[in-house]
């Protein structure tokens, strides 16, 4: 891979599709998520109620991926963390612009918040980012979920449409929601608790000017789920419910 150079960009929204290009040009198995991911396909989070600043980018990587990525982040000018890098590498890695302007937190094949995304075969599409069904379920996973997620999840389902097709990279793939909570209870109970607080942000603060109705898009998604055949291990933990804690408190990693 040719050296670059420090070719940093100022704005940390035109440096997020610098890079988001070059990583999809190069045909690296890496792509954006977090909220500057939501920006780059949502044009709703740009301006209005849900608008808000970024200090940082977030990847996620193929671990097979993961030599490429440091050779190639490191020629785009980022400082990894070597300490850091060094012993939380198998999962997790940590970057720098020189100036420390903002940072760069790298997964590895996963997601783990309050629940795990296993995004293994989905970070090689034609976006920047990572499909919407999974940037949408990286939003909702979050038990204790926030105003700052909750808006990039009503602005993501604003923009864009839910289809019965999971190759169409500009609408929310149903089929994928259906194979990721019909597996595990836990992720698929606070899934449905935080479409809940979805509506309810969006009947309070609703988007006039949006291509979709939120409201209907949830609706959609909530009859997948109800309609999405269930695992053995999604109906044993139900029977459980809520006597047990189904989710995990992510705890903040030190760099």
């Amino acid at each position: 891979m040719p050296d670059s150079g420090n070719r940093i960009l100022p704005d940390i929204h035109d440096e997020a599709t610098r890079l988001t290009t070059a990583a999809v040009e190069s045909g690296l198995h890496a792509r954006l998520l977090g909220g500057l991911a939501v920006w780059l396909r949502c044009p709703s989070v740009r301006t209005g109620p849900f608008a808000r600043p970024y200090a940082d980018m977030d990847f996620a990587i193929a671990k097979g991926a993961s030599s490429v990525f440091k050779a190639f982040i490191t020629s785009e000018g980022y400082v990894g963390d070597q300490f850091f890098n060094g012993l939380h590498g198998d999962t997790r890695l940590y970057y720098q612009a020189p100036d420390a302007r903002w940072s760069i937190d790298v997964v590895i094949d996963e997601l783990v918040m309050s629940h795990k995304l296993d995004l293994r075969g989905r970070l090689d599409g034609p976006t920047p980012t990572l499909p919407l069904a999974d940037l949408l379920l990286s939003k909702l996973q979050v038990w204790e979920i926030n105003r700052k997620d909750l808006g990039d999840a009503l602005c993501l389902l604003a923009d864009h449409g839910v289809s019965e097709d999971d190759s169409d990279p500009e609408t929310v793939s149903l089929p994928r929601l259906r194979k990721v909570l019909g597996g595990d209870w836990g992720f698929c109970h606070t899934t449905e608790g935080n479409l809940g607080r979805l509506g309810e942000l969006w009947a309070e603060e609703p988007l006039p000017a949006a291509p979709f109705d939120v409201a209907a898009q949830i609706a959609s998604i909530r009859g997948a789920i109800e309609a999405a055949p269930k695992t053995m291990a999604w109906r044993m933990r139900a029977r459980v419910g809520e006597r047990v804690r189904w989710y995990e408190l992510p705890e903040e990693v030190g760099h």
